[in-house]
């Protein structure tokens, strides 16, 4: 099996650069912005880089094989896994184990529609919360199809979903403490123009950056002897 190591730390610092270049432009354009929002968009930026370490690592890519076969059937691999546990020589353990590992898909796609619903003066909040979640799953799933030991599943995309929706719930919960209401409001009413417009040419630069970084890779990859 050939694998070629991706320069994740290359992306990360090139991606960086240009997030701080891009809101300074924002501001200069507009002559407008808010601390608070800035920091809540800094945290949802590095929120998502957490996860991309925690579902792509170890950074290896398969280049001479096809992806492992996915998961393509609703909650199969939930169930399975679920019965494994009840049948499993140390019951008590796998248990705990295929709870935190369920728990965990939800739990860590919480902050994602909480800080989405901070961000946006939308009123359909909710649906926005769900799509994103499950737009980055999605995102992520299929990167994951060309890494060594990832593998694509949908039980994934249904939990991360859940928990981007859940991540809404928390958000209207904590609005309806006045202080914490206005806070949220203040935030989301410094929404720049165009911002939807920023993130489709954001996210494009970053999946051109690493498109870029990929074909540097693997051409340095072909020039070794083999």
């Amino acid at each position: 099996m050939t694998t070629l190591t991706y320069s994740i730390q290359t992306l990360f610092l090139t991606t960086s650069i240009a997030w701080v270049i891009a809101r300074l432009l924002r501001y200069a354009i507009y002559k407008q912005g808010s601390w608070a929002r800035e920091l809540t968009l800094l945290i949802l930026f590095l929120f998502l880089w957490f996860l991309i370490h925690q579902t792509l690592e170890p950074y290896s890519l398969v280049i001479n094989r096809f992806a492992r076969r996915p998961n393509l059937i609703p909650l199969k691999g939930l169930v399975l896994m679920v019965r494994r546990a009840f049948i499993a020589e140390q019951p008590l353990i796998v248990r705990m184990i295929v709870l935190v590992n369920i728990l965990g898909n939800v739990l860590i796609f919480v902050p994602i529609g909480f800080l989405a619903s901070v961000l946006t003066p939308l009123r359909h909040k909710g649906w926005l919360s769900f799509t994103l979640g499950l737009t980055i799953s999605l995102t992520i799933e299929i990167l994951q199809l060309g890494f060594l030991i990832r593998v694509f599943d949908v039980d994934d995309l249904i939990l991360n979903s859940i928990g981007a929706w859940l991540g809404f719930l928390v958000f209207l919960v904590l609005s309806q403490i006045k202080p914490l209401k206005a806070y949220f409001e203040r935030i989301a009413s410094a929404q720049r123009p165009h911002a939807w417009l920023f993130v489709l040419l954001y996210g494009a630069f970053v999946a051109a950056t690493a498109a870029g970084i990929y074909w540097r890779d693997y051409n340095a990859y072909l020039q070794i002897p083999q």
